[in-house]
C-alpha cells in the first residue's frame, strides 16, 4: 500500500498528514469503531451530531472546530478513510497504531501472555508510514497469537527516526507489571519513547501515575492525555452496554478492564482544558 500523498488546504501552505516536525499536542487520543469493541465513535462523513445515529469523529471535529485529530487505533484498517475525510476538511490527522509487544513473537505459549504490554507507534512522515505498514503486517501474521504482536527485536529492525513511539498510560509495561503481575521487560536501548499519563478517576490511576513518574521522570518526556471512546458523559451507559456485549458479560459484572468510567469522553477533555 502506497503512503497517502501530501495534500494542501485550499491555497494555504502544503499540509502533510505526517508532518510531526512541529510541536504536537497528544492531549486527546481518539479511537473509532475500527478498534473493534473499544469505541462507539465512527469515521463516517457526517455533518451533524444527532440522537438518531452513531456519532462520527468528524462531526465532533466540525462542531468544535478542531484543527488536529490524534487517532490511535488497534488496527490500521480505518486509516485511509480517516485520511480522506481529514484531507477534505483541512484537518491535520495524526495516526498512531496501538499494538501489543512481547518478549518473543515466536513464543506462542500461554506463558508468553504474561510478558505482553502495549505501545503506540506514530509515523512522522511517508517513510515512517511505510515502516508502520511493514510492522503491522508482521504483527498480524508472524506475531499473531490471539491478537497481533511485536517483539523488540522486530521493532528494532524497522525502527528509525521516521517513527515516534509512545507508552500508553493503560496497558503499558508499568501498568501490566503492577496490576496484573506480568513480567514485561522493555527495551528502550534504540529509541526514546514519550510516556502518556491520564486521570480518569479510577482507583488505580494514582498508582500508575506514581510508577510512571518514578520510572520516566528526568529520563523521558511525560505528556498528559485523554483517551476518547465516546462523545459525552451521558453516552456512558450506551458505551458500557456496547462493551458488555463485546465482552459477553453484563452490566452487573462488566469486567471491562480499566474502561468502566464515564470520563473516557470528549466532554471530559473539554472540561479539563
Amino acid at each position: 500500500m502506497d503512503a497517502p500523498p501530501t495534500t494542501s488546504r485550499k491555497k494555504a501552505k502544503t499540509l502533510s498528514i505526517f508532518d510531526l516536525t512541529s510541536p504536537l499536542s497528544y492531549s486527546k487520543l481518539i479511537k473509532s469503531h475500527y478498534s473493534i469493541g473499544k469505541s462507539i465513535l465512527t469515521l463516517e462523513k457526517s455533518a451533524e451530531i444527532t440522537d438518531s445515529s452513531p456519532i462520527s469523529i468528524f462531526s465532533i471535529a466540525k462542531k468544535h472546530d478542531l484543527k488536529e485529530i490524534t487517532l490511535v487505533e488497534d488496527s490500521i484498517s480505518g486509516f485511509i478513510q480517516a485520511y480522506s475525510y481529514a484531507k477534505e476538511m483541512g484537518i491535520k490527522l495524526i495516526f498512531g497504531l496501538r499494538v501489543t509487544i512481547t518478549e518473543d513473537i515466536s513464543d506462542k505459549s500461554q506463558a508468553s501472555l504474561k510478558k505482553e504490554s502495549k505501545i503506540i507507534i506514530f509515523p512522522k512522515n511517508n517513510t515512517g508510514y511505510k515502516n508502520l505498514i511493514k510492522i503491522s503486517t508482521i504483527a498480524s501474521s508472524t506475531g499473531f497469537y490471539y491478537e497481533p504482536r511485536l517483539d523488540y527485536s522486530t521493532l528494532r529492525e524497522y525502527y528509525d527516526d521516521n517513527l515516534m513511539i509512545a507508552i500508553p498510560f493503560y496497558d503499558s509495561f508499568l501498568f501490566s507489571n503492577s496490576l496484573y503481575g506480568h513480567l514485561c521487560v522493555p527495551d528502550f536501548s534504540f529509541f526514546k519513547p514519550i510516556f502518556f499519563v491520564e486521570e480518569n478517576s479510577l482507583p488505580f490511576d494514582n498508582i500508575i501515575l506514581d510508577k510512571v513518574n518514578s520510572y520516566a521522570k528526568d529520563k523521558f518526556e511525560i505528556q498528559k492525555t485523554q483517551s476518547v471512546f465516546y462523545y459525552e458523559r451521558e453516552d456512558f451507559l450506551a458505551y458500557l452496554t456496547f462493551r458488555c456485549i463485546n465482552k459477553r458479560t453484563n452490566l452487573n459484572k462488566p469486567n471491562l478492564e480499566h474502561m468502566s468510567s464515564d470520563t473516557f469522553c470528549f466532554e471530559n477533555y473539554l472540561n479539563s482544558k
